[in-house]
């Protein structure tokens, strides 16, 4: 039994494009598939995001309660209780932690490093500055071209000056 080239052609016409079609359709229903795992996997990720933050909320305000953290607390203030801010504030500090922030600044000659290439040490960003507690800072000094951390400790006197004493310094 001969088969002519027509008939072969015929068949192939009809038959490659057919197999064509089902070999990108197989492909499309895996990568449907994938996409529809992927975005099942990132709405997982937004639910888990949104209940860690609901806790974190309301781990924070428990803490507020208990240990009467200050309507003022901001990140670059650690642990700065309202009987810390309250003290602070009869010996004449209006805002303690911007207040101890704004004189950090003004005192470069705390930084123990010379900057490089015509720049000039100092604490440029205030929220580059953290107050720790009632008694430490840490932060972050930089000239334009060379950066370090300093750890230092303040007291306020009773007329409200800021005193500081460096503990320790580190070039980044």
């Amino acid at each position: 039994m001969k088969i002519s080239h027509k008939k072969v052609f015929q068949f192939l016409f009809y038959v490659i494009p057919a197999m064509l079609a089902i070999i990108f359709f197989i492909l499309f229903m895996n990568k449907n598939n994938e996409l529809h795992k992927t975005e099942n996997g990132f709405k997982d990720k937004v639910e888990k995001y949104s209940r860690m933050r609901k806790e974190l909320i309301a781990d924070y305000k428990e803490k507020e309660k208990l240990f009467g953290i200050s309507k003022n607390f901001k990140m670059n203030n650690i642990a700065l209780f309202d009987h810390y801010i309250n003290e602070m504030k009869k010996k004449g500090l209006a805002n303690p932690v911007d207040d101890i922030i704004s004189d950090l600044q003004k005192h470069p000659e705390l930084i123990p490093y010379n900057g490089t290439l015509g720049g000039t040490m100092g604490f440029y960003f205030k929220k580059e500055i953290w107050v720790l507690n009632s008694k430490w800072v840490f932060a972050y000094f930089e000239d334009g071209h060379t950066s370090g951390y300093l750890l230092l400790e303040y007291t306020v006197t009773d007329d409200g000056r800021i005193n500081w004493k460096r503990i320790a310094a580190m070039m980044d």
